[in-house]
Formats: C-alpha cells, structure tokens, sequence
C-alpha cells in the first residue's frame, strides 16, 4: 500500500515556493494596491477617553447627620461599582444625550476618497415634517450634489422608496417620496462637492452608540471607571462622554432629592400638628398647677415615681412608635398621595416594615423614571402601578401587624407598672392627676423633639447633596488616530499577499487526486524505479531519432541505460510494457524505448498485443489490417505476413495488432501466441510488447506467462493515486513478473551532460 503518513519536506515545499516566485510578487503587489486604496478611502478613527471616580457616600457624609437618615434616604453604604457601569450604559441615559445632543441626524462632507464627519456644524440643516423623527422606523439617506446651477439630491427612505431631484433654489420646499422637506444652507459650497446626510431612528442609534461605548474599571477593585469611544469623529464623542456623565450625576441627584423633598413635606405636616398638641398639654399642666396650687412634688411622691420611671419611659417609647406608626397609616390611605413617596425615616424600628417601604420607594423611583418618557396608557406604566397598589396593601397588612405587636408589649409594661401604681394610689389625687397630665405632656415633648431632630437631618442631607461621580479626566481624543496605520496595513497587505498564493498552491495540492512529481512517485511506489520521460511538448509520437538531442531523447537513452541492467543476458528478452489506465503513455514509452535500443545495433521486434485499443499502426502510418489478430484467429497466416517494417529504424520491425476481435481474452491465451514469441525470441535481440492497461481488462495478466519483465507506466498530473495503490497489490501479489516503473510526463527535468541540450 501507498504511504499514508507523510512528512514535509521543508527543502522540497522552498524549491517550490521559489518555482512560482513571481506569483508571490503579483499577489504582494495586488494586494499592496489594495491596501493603498484602503488608507486613502478609510476613515481615521480616534480614540476618545474620559475617567471618573465614584464617590463613597459613607465617606463623604457630613457628620451631623444620622447614619439611620442616611440608609432610610438611600444615600449610605458604598456603591457597587458594577451596578453603576450598567446605569451609565443603560438606554435611558444614552437616549436622553443622544436627543440632547440631535445625534439622530449625522452628515458628511466627501474630501479626496473618504466621508468625514461635519460634527458639530453641518453644511445643510433638514427639516423634516411634523414629527418624522419621533414617528419614523426606517433610516432615511439623502445625497447632495452640488452643482454650477443648483443641487442634485437623491432621497432614499427604507428599503423601496427613492426619489430624485434637481433644485436651483434652497428656499423652496421640496417634494420628495418621504414628504415636504425644506433644506436650509448653513455654509459655503463649491461646485462638484458631495455630501451625505442621513437620519436615523431613535431605537437602533440607541444600540448602535451602546454598542460603541465601553465602560471598564481601571482595576479590579477600583471606583475609578473608564469610558471610551472609538470612531472618526472624535468632537460628537467628547460631547457625548461629557453628556453621558452629566446625566447619569443628574440622574442620581434627582433621585435623593425626590426622596428628601417628600420627606421635609411629610415632617413639616407632622410638627405643625405635634406643636398644637404639645401647646395644649402645657396649657393644661399650667390651669392645672394654679387651679390646686401645686409648686413641686412631694418627696414621697419622687420615691414611688423613680420607682416606675424605667416602665414609663418605655411606655412612653411604645406609644411614640404607635404614634409613629398611625402616621404611616394616615399617608398610606390617603388616595391623593397614592403616588408620593412614603416617609422613611421616622425612626420606625420594626425592620420588616421599613424594608416593604424602602422597596415600595424604590418602584415608585422606577415610575418616575419610565414616566419621563411614556405616557401614562403605557404598558410599562401600567404594570407598575399594579404592583404599587399590591406593595401598598402589604405596607397597610404590616402597619396593622406591628400595630397590635405594640400593643401587646404597650400591655405588657402597664402590667409591670401596676405594682408601682398601687402604691401611688396613696399619693393625694392631686398629685396622681398631676402626675398623668405631665406622662402626657413629656410624651409630646419627646414626639416634637424627635420630629424636629429628623427635620434638620433632612434638610441637612437636602443641602449637601453631591454628585456620585467625580470627573478626574474630562473627554478628551487621542492626538493621532489608531486606525488605519501605514505600518499594520502595509504588514497586513504583505502577509495576506504571501498567504493567497500560499493558500493556492496548499489547496491545490489538497485536493490533487493525482501524483505531483518524481519525489512523490518513488515516495509512493514499492517497485523499482526505472527513470523519467518528460512531457511531450512536440505533439509527435516519436520523440527519439539518430543524432538528435533533446532532453526526451536523452531521456530515453537514460532509460535504455537503466533497462540494461534488469534484462537477463542467457536470453532474448521479452518485455511487457503496461499501465493501469488509458493515456498515461505505455505506447508512447514503448515505442520510443524500442527506437532507442534499435539505435544499439539491436534486432527489435515491437508487439502490438493492445488488441482492443490498437494505435501502433496509426503512430507508424501503416496498415492495421491482416496483422497479429489474424494470425492468432486464423491458421492459414504465417509469422512472414505479420511483420512489417518501422520505418523508423531498419533494426525496428513492427507487429500491429490487427482488426479488433470478438474474443480477445481468448485469442491471448492460445498457443499459436506462444508459438510466435518463440519463434520471434530466435529472429530478434529484444522483443517489446504494447499491452492493454491491467487496471481496466484482464489481458495484460495473461500475458505475463510469456513476458520476462514488466514495464509499469504512470503519468505525473494524470494517474491517479488510487492507481498507484493499485501498483503497489499488483507488485505485492507478483502477478507481473519483474516489474520497474516509469513516470511519464514529467513537467520539469535537468537532463544531458556538456552543451546542445533542448527542451522540447
């Protein structure tokens, strides 16, 4: 069997990278061409960068303030840096400076082969019908000629609608296949210009200016974040980083002073009613003491009171939450603040309530958000409002369960408190009722002081509110631009121009089915090698006469060489020359073979035994009738009829096959065949037979009892490797005797010694 596995050969894969040098320097050169083209109608892009730092606002709060306030705002703890990278991408950001900015329309002025953005000052100013932009969903391009006597416009909208026109007069209205535009010129204009406006719609810019920022932390653990933009025109970027980070600061501000704002207004509202109340209870103490003439208590009564003191200011603790607690309530179902944000810092200490309020503050934030850009029949809108209505319900089931929770300990410490009010009861009634009236006093008292505190917080945190991000570097573009550079073009044009033909010729010799070269053949086959003929480039037959000189002759001579030492010297040689198909030239190999040894001064007999595809005859221009076929079918023929001379060379004589026959498996194995290579070994020095090819008919093998060595013929470009497997069995099983290759048609070959050798 062929080898399967084979190594490369690094010297031989050079040889042939410089066979085909110039196909290297084409495909450089080509693709040279095309880089060159490439720089000069490329835009160049600019690298444009801006860093912020997010501030920690549990760093930077102000010491007043009360670390409660701060979580129940949503201001304390530190930020987590990679929510913050996803509100700056978010859409609602980017659409909100994209309309800022009128990013929609972008135009360009055509200079030498490329597009260059006119940002921020645009040649011409369109503008559309009502409410296009805001309605449209396909992108719409219009192209701008300018012309010695007006301007050529081409408008496309989507992917059908297209329409031209000629216009000598700007001020004018123009009907085109979108509507009524009015074009308005902003600058200068010379004949021959070209430019390129085009507007797209909100939604797909939104992903596309998405899709072009990118947001990284400098490192790993780091507040600092970098934003970067890339592309050709670097001023929109500047603007558009700058905006990005002006938005999202706002963004974040509005949010905590929403928050505060509702909270002041709640705090105020509870004050004004505490105030009112607390003046009331020290109107009573006041009728009270002059009404019995009280000055102080008594020492007995101060015994009994320090007694009870701890229970009672926990009571007193209880029922400011209880109180606290039917505020919450009151706002809660009161419908006209059904969307209003719902105090959260009033120092509720239930947890669970607190965290179904923070959230119930947080989608209502989210509401506000969506609201600025939809309706309120929005799907969105909708949808949210449901789920603050059920967040509202849980919030009023939560108030009702930490109202009876407080109730029950609010019990609790009266129980534990009756031992001490016993023994009061012994105290004058003036005293005990002077003792409730002041219980009820102290507990306005430490509600409006709690109150008030709550307040300064709030408007502290209402006045110190600061942006979440720092801006360390501004947007800024790179001095030169990144890309295209010369130098990566040029390195890639050189290394794309090497691969193709590289490329090429790998393919080539992937899918090539057939043997390559001499090196492959001998590589392949298991038989000895005889030698190589070159490829007949003449058109001849004949390819080898006296004196002549080509390399095909020195070839041939160079095989009867080789062929002298594989013949047996006690007889008259037989040799059969065969291949496995059609047109790998065993007739053209056999016929000048025997030219050559006939030049010896050797008797040759050449044997047409190709009996059903004869062409001796035609390559000699004789008659192919009455020849070999019919001596073998026909006992009235003698050896004296069959043998015809060359004419070629007077020791050549040649035997033609003969009509085709019926039955030429048949007349191969009869003896009157046996018969004539005997009688022709006595006449001749060397006998040469043309055979059928082995892989096709069955012939050729029943020849070989009378041939005494084989001549196996394959073609470089032309036979298969199949065939050469075949080869290989045929050797293997010995059904040839002494076989020697030979590869016709060889494309290249250094032959000849001294000077006068032609290629032919």
């Amino acid at each position: 069997m062929a080898q399967t596995n084979e190594q490369i050969d690094i010297r031989e894969l050079c040889i042939k990278v410089l066979k085909n040098w110039y196909w290297f320097v084409l495909s450089c050169f080509l693709c040279g061409c095309l880089g060159i083209l490439y720089y000069c109608c490329a835009n160049k892009n600019y690298s444009t960068n801006a860093t912020i730092m997010l501030r920690d606002d549990a760093a930077n709060k102000n010491p007043l303030a009360s670390s409660d306030m701060m979580s129940m705002l949503g201001m304390g703890g530190s930020k987590r840096v990679d929510d913050e990278i996803a509100i700056i991408t978010s859409r609602g950001i980017m659409q909100q400076a994209i309309v800022a900015l009128d990013l929609q329309t972008c135009s360009k002025k055509k200079t030498g082969l490329r597009w260059v953005n006119e940002y921020p000052k645009s040649t011409f100013l369109i503008e559309y019908p009502k409410q296009f932009c805001d309605t449209t969903t396909d992108g719409v391009s219009i192209d701008i000629k300018v012309k010695k006597d007006g301007y050529k416009l081409k408008v496309k909208y989507g992917r059908f609608l297209r329409s031209k026109h000629f216009v000598t007069d700007l001020n004018k209205p123009i009907n085109t296949c979108l509507g009524t535009l009015q074009i308005s010129l902003l600058g200068n204009t010379k004949a021959g210009e070209h430019f390129h406006i085009s507007t797209s719609p909100v939604l797909p810019l939104i992903d596309k200016y998405r899709e072009d920022l990118h947001v990284n932390k400098l490192k790993k653990d780091s507040k600092v974040i970098n934003l970067n933009i890339v592309s050709d025109a670097p001023k929109r970027d500047v603007d558009l980083l700058g905006k990005i980070i002006e938005l999202y600061n706002l963004d974040a501000v509005v949010d905590k002073n929403i928050l505060a704002t509702n909270t002041a207004v709640f705090i105020e509202e509870r004050l004004n009613l505490i105030t009112n109340e607390l003046s009331d209870a020290e109107d009573d103490v006041e009728t009270y003491k002059r009404e019995h003439q009280i000055a102080n208590l008594g020492e007995e009564a101060k015994l009994y009171i320090l007694g009870s003191s701890e229970y009672q200011n926990r009571i007193a603790e209880v029922e400011t939450q209880l109180n606290l607690v039917s505020y919450i309530q009151e706002f809660v179902n009161d419908d006209s603040k059904r969307f209003s944000m719902i105090p959260a810092n009033l120092g509720i200490e239930d947890a669970a309530l607190m965290g179904i309020i923070s959230d119930y503050n947080d989608l209502l934030l989210k509401r506000m958000k969506v609201q600025r850009t939809a309706s309120d029949s929005n799907p969105v809108i909708e949808q949210l409002n449901d789920q603050l209505l059920n967040m509202r319900q849980n919030i009023i089931a939560s108030i009702a369960s930490v109202r009876e929770s407080l109730n029950i300990t609010k019990q609790g410490l009266i129980n534990s408190d009756s031992q001490f009010s016993n023994r009061i009861k012994s105290v004058p009634t003036q005293e005990r009722q002077f003792i409730e009236i002041q219980r009820r006093k102290q507990l306005k008292e430490q509600l409006y002081l709690f109150l008030f505190q709550k307040r300064e917080e709030n408007a502290l945190m209402l006045a110190s509110a600061v942006t979440p991000a720092k801006v360390m570097d501004i947007p800024l573009q790179s001095t030169k631009p990144i890309s295209p550079r010369l130098r990566y073009v040029g390195l890639f044009c050189l290394i794309l121009g090497l691969c193709i033909p590289a490329g090429i010729m790998y393919l080539k010799a992937f899918f090539n089915n057939t043997i390559e070269d001499k090196k492959h053949y001998e590589r392949m086959i298991n038989a000895p090698f005889l030698g190589e003929i070159v490829q007949n480039s003449r058109g001849k037959h004949i390819a080898i006469a006296e004196g002549e000189n080509t390399v095909s002759a020195e070839l041939f001579r160079l095989l009867r060489t080789n062929l002298k030492f594989m013949l047996p010297s006690d007889k008259t040689p037989v040799i059969l020359v065969t291949s496995s198909i059609n047109g790998e030239g065993k007739s053209y190999i056999s016929t000048n073979t025997a030219i050559s040894l006939a030049m010896l001064g050797k008797k040759v007999a050449l044997v047409g035994l190709d009996i059903r595809k004869p062409m001796l005859a035609q390559y000699f221009g004789l008659s192919n009738s009455g020849c070999l076929t019919s001596y073998l079918a026909e006992p009235g023929y003698e050896i004296d009829d069959i043998i015809l001379p060359s004419g070629q060379h007077s020791n050549l004589d040649l035997i033609p096959a003969g009509a085709i026959p019926p039955n030429p498996n048949e007349l191969l194995q009869c003896d009157r065949l046996d018969t004539l290579i005997a009688e022709l070994r006595k006449r001749y020095d060397i006998i040469i037979i043309d055979s059928a090819p082995v892989a096709l008919v069955s012939d050729t093998f029943l020849l070989d009892r009378i041939a005494d060595m084989t001549i196996y013929v394959s073609r470089e470009g032309y036979t298969p490797l199949d065939m050469v497997d075949f080869l290989n069995k045929v050797h293997a099983e010995k059904r040839l005797k002494n076989m020697a290759c030979v590869l016709n048609g060889v494309k290249s070959v250094k032959a000849g010694y001294g000077y006068g050798i032609t290629q032919i």
